[in-house]
């Protein structure tokens, strides 16, 4: 007669052999050994935990980029020093130009007389006339526009090999990048330890994923790439691995090693990285040691590494923020973060408010878990000039409204093709903005009417000048001399394919000019009123960090920095240093930021109709308050009641940095709502 096996049995002998092979697989790990990470802090890493103490991201940052460029198109040897020149001053020097003294902004003069052999290699430019920039020989101001095109597509490529390697890849400026490669160790991690990956099984079957890993029993055949910060607590082998942290920094610095070598190998352009286990660390890692080189922080190092930094070289602390902190607390230069980590959580909440107190309480022990986000919705575009001398005939600004037309359609058609999966982008609003040495400036936006792809740039070109002859009619005859002007155009639509669409932007159009003209002038004839478009509103502490990803330009960056400005603050940050180049009294806006030069301050060329408007702003406040008591202003003229006047200056609430009562006042430009939130 034959005896099944009663079931309770079964089930009792499965899982005793299961309890065997785990303790067999624990074993073959130094001896059952326990690590400090469990199991599933392990399994979390392929969902991208931002909480988890075993995720490894890492920043990537072109060396000196925009010089690199240069030397690459020029065909040159990479130790040939050489400088990036816009008009009569520098906007990026190479690291070999550095060795003799030489820093971003010099004039041309003295940069000169510190190396007679440097190689100024001009921006391209646009030509008054021409509908593509180039690089001409001798270009001037008074006729050329720079154009930064060349760069962005040298980035588009770079940036390709990086999505190419990792899933999870943030756009930070043209240079650089960050990568989340927690889900990518994982799973070398599961390569390397052919066990692991059975010990993961058996312990989810076992419902005991909360279980603390075995230490790792490592082979011959893993090494590390790159620097390694001293260790806080063994520095005599510093690279000594002792828990599954190290092996997936390890695992890390191979990745980006890789990375690098493949932009090498590709392109012929160095960078330098970081790896670390969160975006803060990761940032400053990358310029640690800068060039061509990558640096691993394992958190057992972290301490040590910090207390050496300035607290403002963290990223959000180079700004009015860390301007106030230092005020505040009276931060001296020499040990400030040694200085600010005996003030305790309580005092900086008491002073910065709770969310603020808390954030720099843990970002100055190195702790972040702010998410690697993939390249957002592209929000604007913008193109702008300042004209020196000013332009005085509709006929002139007409030739620079073709311009910006050309030079923003060149971008929408790069965009669609450099975003993975993505799909070209059309652009629903168009603002312009215009600058009268004696006047107050005009900004004026429209929607810009339905069109096929094959006819934005004609549709584009048409409402800027239909815009731009209301802002004439408003002005009766004011408009000139003008000596700055910017187009910006917003609200872009995902709606065609990328395929499609530039088949649809290279074949001519069968539809006839005077037809757009028609839909032009009907759309602004519409009497629909737009609304002012403004930027979504932040809270906590992002208010005062301003993310990369929330950039609204493609191209925002500043010209390269040196190490100083790089790890301390983005490029745009309000409070950095001045330019040297001559004491201007209108902002430069001719690269992706320029300073200011009614108040000095550095602005991301996209936030410039924002700013320039907020100093206006400030400059009819006090008229503004006294007739804040009367419930309507003067209607517009009828000609214009569909275009959204943007010249008033809005009111908002703004707190201040401590627990004071609030004030009304003018809109802030960013810099300052990075400030009061």
């Amino acid at each position: 007669m034959l005896l099944l096996p009663d079931v309770a049995n079964v089930v009792y002998m499965k899982s005793f052999f299961a309890v065997i092979m785990t303790d067999e697989l624990e074993l073959h790990y130094s001896n059952s050994r326990q690590s400090k990470f469990s199991y599933a802090q392990f399994e979390s890493l392929r969902k991208y935990s931002t909480t988890n103490p075993l995720r490894v991201i890492a920043h990537i940052d072109l060396d000196a980029f925009y010089a690199q460029c240069e030397t690459v198109r020029l065909g040159l040897d990479p130790n040939v020093p050489l400088a990036c020149q816009q008009w009569q001053g520098l906007i990026a020097v190479n690291y070999t130009a550095r060795k003799f003294g030489i820093s971003r902004h010099e004039s041309i003069n003295e940069a000169r007389k510190k190396c007679p052999d440097l190689v100024l290699a001009h921006v391209a430019t646009w030509k008054e006339g021409d509908e593509s920039w180039a690089y001409h020989e001798n270009p001037d101001v008074a006729t050329h526009k720079v154009s930064l095109d060349p760069y962005r597509r040298q980035s588009q490529l770079i940036f390709k090999i990086f999505y190419s390697s990792c899933e999870k890849v943030e756009y930070g400026g043209l240079d650089e990048a960050f990568l989340d490669l927690s889900k990518l160790v994982y799973e070398r991690a599961c390569t390397e330890f052919p066990k692991l990956e059975a010990l993961l099984q058996l312990k989810q079957e076992q419902d005991r994923m909360s279980d603390f890993m075995p230490l790792p029993d490592l082979s011959d055949d893993l090494s590390w790439d790159g620097e390694l910060v001293p260790l806080d607590t063994d520095k005599d082998t510093p690279d000594r691995v002792i828990d599954w942290n190290d092996v997936l920094f390890m695992l890390g610095s191979k990745i980006i090693n890789g990375v690098r070598q493949k932009v090498w190998q590709d392109l012929k352009y160095t960078c330098s990285a970081g790896v670390a286990q969160n975006r803060v660390l990761g940032k400053l890692c990358s310029a640690y040691k800068k060039p061509n080189n990558q640096t691993v922080l394992r958190h057992d190092a972290v301490n040590g590494f910090i207390m050496t930094l300035n607290f403002s070289k963290i990223r959000g602390l180079g700004g009015k923020l860390g301007h106030e902190i230092s005020r505040h607390f009276n931060v001296p230069q020499d040990g400030s973060i040694p200085f600010l980590l005996q003030i305790s959580l309580q005092d900086l909440v008491l002073a910065l408010g709770e969310e603020t107190g808390n954030w720099l309480y843990n970002i100055i022990r190195g702790r972040d878990s702010s998410e690697v986000k993939p390249r957002p919705e592209i929000k604007s575009m913008l193109s702008a000039k300042n004209f020196r001398p000013s332009i005085t005939t509709y006929e002139q600004a007409e030739k620079w409204l073709r311009i910006f037309v050309a030079d923003i359609m060149g971008r929408i058609l790069e965009f669609g093709t450099s975003t993975p999966g993505g799909a070209i982008r059309i652009p629903k609003t168009l603002a312009l903005h215009h600058r009268h040495a004696n006047a107050v400036p005009s900004s004026r936006q429209v929607p810009i009417p339905a069109c096929q792809p094959s006819n934005l740039e004609d549709t584009l070109f048409q409402t800027a000048k239909l815009l731009y002859r209301q802002i004439e009619r408003e002005k009766e005859g004011s408009m000139y001399p003008c000596y700055q002007m910017s187009m910006t155009v917003s609200g872009f639509d995902s709606t065609v394919s990328r395929n499609h669409a530039i088949e649809g932007f290279l074949v001519k159009s069968a539809k006839k000019m005077e037809d757009v003209e028609e839909n032009v002038e009907r759309e602004i004839a519409a009497g629909t009123k737009i609304a002012k478009s403004s930027p979504s509103k932040r809270v906590g502490i992002e208010a005062f960090l301003g993310r990369e990803q929330e950039l609204s330009n493609i191209g925002d960056i500043d010209a390269e920095q040196d190490l100083q400005d790089h790890v301390g603050s983005k490029p745009g940050d309000p409070t950095a240093t001045r330019s040297a180049v001559g004491d201007r009294s209108i902002c430069d806006l001719d690269i992706d930021s320029f300073v200011c030069g009614e108040c000095s301050k550095r602005i991301k060329s996209e936030d410039a109709v924002e700013h320039q408007d907020w100093h206006f702003a400030w400059s009819v406040a006090k008229q503004f308050r006294q007739d804040k008591d009367q419930n309507s202003q003067p209607s517009a003229p009828p000609a214009l009641s569909q275009i959204e006047k943007m010249d008033s200056p809005a009111k908002r609430r703004v707190g201040n940095v401590g627990n004071g009562p609030s004030t009304k006042a003018p809109k802030l430009e960013k810099g300052q709502r990075k400030l009061f939130g």
